[in-house]
């Protein structure tokens, strides 16, 4: 049955990608959501795009006001706020979406507290809160990461000694705490799941006591078979695809007296456990900037992966690595580039049939929409 699934799935993906390139051959198209403002860290960002080509993300407008979108290129776009959401305190942000359109993301409220929304293809909202979250202090609460086709929604949250659970929410909305008995339960440590596939694996980083992060995996049946990277790490992603194919990054420089991390290094891991590790043209090597260096976001059903490289100048520009290894390095004609400015572009979602979504920043370092067609 898993096997035929899969099969299924790379068929769409083939045939997807086919007539997504038969129609718009190498194009990178620009795009702004309703009521986007122009000005500095407002506009439009993509965080997710499903089979269909339905983009959501986040869109803040001119009062800086922040506010979920979803829609096509085709179609249009259509703004909205979960209830409760105070947009001038963080607002509304779509964070991912299946192949039926349904989405799941944050919503902040007038107390900065952050409250997990599940939004239907019809556009009803339903907001949830993970057991044990904080909903006292301000940037506490529940986080949605990612959201299966079945569903499943899995993210994390932080408790009120600063720990992040992470938790499994069902799509009947039975929500269950997930701890990895590895991590620690200090500051910033502890279970951060990023990504779920339609098999029920969970992946994401586990941060010991001693702040080194490794790669979290927790198989459908609920038991736990972490991952490390070479040397120790202080921060790392993973994010998985239905043939168990994990992406990522990760970062072995850290500073412990700003908290800072340097050096991200892309890696992707196959279900057999052999990990490859990558480095886009332009990706920072130094300690000039933190958090350069390559920051992987997504992974597609047949390998490819997307996100953007941070140089030694906090310049970014967007990436695609195909299934076969390629990288190119991609961003949108006039694009910011300026030095230490961290503004450019990147991507944040690859769907099957290899469409990228994302983001590029004008020289008012205004964000805007973007999508990267295949070849």
């Amino acid at each position: 049955m898993k096997d035929l699934k899969v099969l299924m799935w790379v068929l769409f993906a083939c045939l997807a990608a086919t007539a997504w390139s038969h129609a718009n051959a190498q194009q990178v198209i620009s795009f702004d959501a309703p009521n986007a403002g122009a000005g500095q860290n407002q506009g439009t960002i993509a965080l997710a795009i499903n089979l269909e080509g339905v983009i959501a993300g986040r869109v803040t407008d001119s009062s800086y006001g922040t506010h979920g979108f979803a829609g096509t290129l085709k179609g249009g776009f259509k703004d909205f706020d979960a209830p409760g959401a105070d947009p001038f305190l963080g607002g509304t942000v779509a964070q991912a979406i299946n192949d039926f359109g349904v989405i799941t993301g944050y919503s902040v409220d007038s107390s900065g507290v952050y409250h997990g929304f599940v939004r239907t293809r019809e556009g009803n909202i339903s907001v949830f809160e993970a057991p044990g979250a904080d909903t006292t202090d301000a940037n506490f609460g529940t986080y949605p990461m990612s959201i299966n086709n079945l569903g499943a929604v899995v993210g994390f949250y932080w408790d009120a000694n600063s720990t992040a659970h992470g938790f499994l929410r069902a799509a009947n909305g039975k929500i269950t705490t997930l701890d990895d008995r590895a991590g620690g339960n200090g500051v910033e440590q502890g279970t951060w799941p990023y990504s779920i596939n339609d098999f029920g694996v969970i992946v994401g980083a586990t941060t010991y006591s001693n702040q080194v992060s490794v790669g979290l995996l927790r198989a459908a049946n609920g038991s736990y078979d972490d991952f490390q990277f070479p040397l120790a790490t202080y921060y790392n992603s993973a994010y998985i695809n239905d043939f168990g194919v994990i992406a990522g990054s990760y970062s072995q420089v850290y500073d412990p007296t700003c908290g800072c991390s340097y050096d991200f290094i892309g890696y992707q891991r196959m279900p057999d456990g052999k990990l490859k590790t990558y480095a886009p043209s332009g990706s920072g090597t130094t300690t000039s900037y933190p958090d350069d260096g390559t920051w992987t976001n997504a992974v597609n059903i047949v390998g490819a992966t997307t996100g953007y490289v941070i140089n030694d100048e906090a310049e970014v520009n967007a990436f695609l690595r195909d299934a076969n290894g390629k990288i190119t390095v991609f961003g949108y004609p006039g694009q910011a580039a300026v030095p230490g400015s961290y503004e450019g572009s990147g991507g944040y979602a690859i769907n099957a049939a290899g469409v990228v979504a994302g983001f590029w920043n004008d020289s008012n370092f205004a964000n805007h929409g973007l999508v990267r067609l295949p070849h």
